[in-house]
């Protein structure tokens, strides 16, 4: 039997024989499933983008396509090569992106993930100090879970992205760096009936309803674990949400209780719309982080922005 080739054997090859039609043709058989299709998208001849398979699958040595009556379907291994694919032809788009900014004197984008839990002060102020110190730079912001959001950083569709080390084990090729740890406070709306109390027991608690974040999310376990460790109690969850800005007002024009960020507890304490009823009361999660891939170079405003989001975290003494 025919011993498979050496890895740097391959390499050579690929280093040597791959295109970008290659790889433009591979995505295309991949959405549309028929190479007649694919090749009309790549603008060739149906013989031409097959040659261009057979040769990805002879670089590879592996099969990439299995035809059944759907069509030309991905295999195990071409869906791996689909995965990194799908990161190469990310970074040529930021390549030219960033390259067309810079010669039209721009200081380059920030593809920025947040948690919804994020302080809301410390992203103004990090996002305005680094725009003041680069006045031609702009931010893309997009809002998710921390597994959202590292996903789309290992996809290369974001360059830096808050959130919280959730497992024990994140993938090698991210970086993370420590931001700050935030405790959760229980509160209600001034308007309820619990408000107006000076102590109130877990029992009572209990038996309110509750805007908690979704099954499964760290916050959740966190509030499930407070009631069971006094007594195995249960709240009686009214609504499920991870979108703290938006239950906050829910909470304060209600009768429902919450737990919720220190930061957001206390705006609403200072508005007058919220009753924090027992403050940090629920124990330190993972510490927000700021995670972005070690296995490339970030760009110079964004290294920028990572270090004044942690200046400014130790500025605004959030721990």
């Amino acid at each position: 039997m025919a011993h498979p080739p050496r890895s740097e054997t391959v390499q050579a090859v690929i280093r040597s024989r791959l295109r970008l039609k290659h790889l433009e043709v591979f995505r295309n058989v991949c959405e549309l499933h028929t190479m007649r299709k694919a090749a009309t998208a790549s603008n060739m001849t149906q013989p031409a983008a097959t040659k261009l398979i057979q040769e990805l699958e002879d670089m590879f040595h592996v099969v990439l396509f299995q035809r059944n009556r759907r069509g030309m379907q991905v295999t195990p291994h071409g869906e791996i090569l689909l995965r990194h694919i799908g990161v190469v032809m990310t970074d040529i788009g930021n390549i030219t992106a960033e390259l067309d900014l810079f010669t039209r004197g721009g200081g380059g984008t920030i593809r920025l993930g947040i948690l919804p839990s994020l302080s809301p002060e410390l992203l103004a102020r990090s996002v305005n100090a680094l725009l003041a110190a680069h006045p031609r730079a702009h931010f893309s912001v997009h809002e998710g879970t921390t597994d959202e959001l590292l996903g789309e950083l290992t996809r290369n569709n974001l360059d830096i992205t808050f959130g919280r080390m959730l497992h024990a084990g994140q993938p090698a090729n991210l970086r993370v760096t420590k931001v700050y740890t935030e405790a959760f406070d229980i509160v209600c709306g001034r308007h309820s009936p619990l408000a107006g109390q000076e102590d109130v027991n877990w029992r009572e608690l209990a038996s309110a309803q509750w805007v908690l974040p979704e099954t499964g999310s760290p916050l959740r376990e966190i509030a499930d674990s407070m009631f069971t460790a006094r007594g195995n109690l249960r709240p009686v969850v009214a609504v499920a949400s991870s979108s703290f800005h938006q239950m906050r007002y829910v909470i304060a024009y209600g009768d429902l209780l919450g737990v919720l960020p220190h930061s957001i507890a206390e705006s609403g304490l200072l508005a007058g719309d919220l009753v924090v009823l027992r403050p940090k009361q629920a124990a330190r999660v993972a510490p927000i982080s700021l995670f972005a891939r070690s296995d490339f170079e970030q760009a110079p405003v964004v290294a920028a922005f990572e270090r004044i989001a942690i200046d400014t975290a130790r500025a605004m003494h959030l721990d």
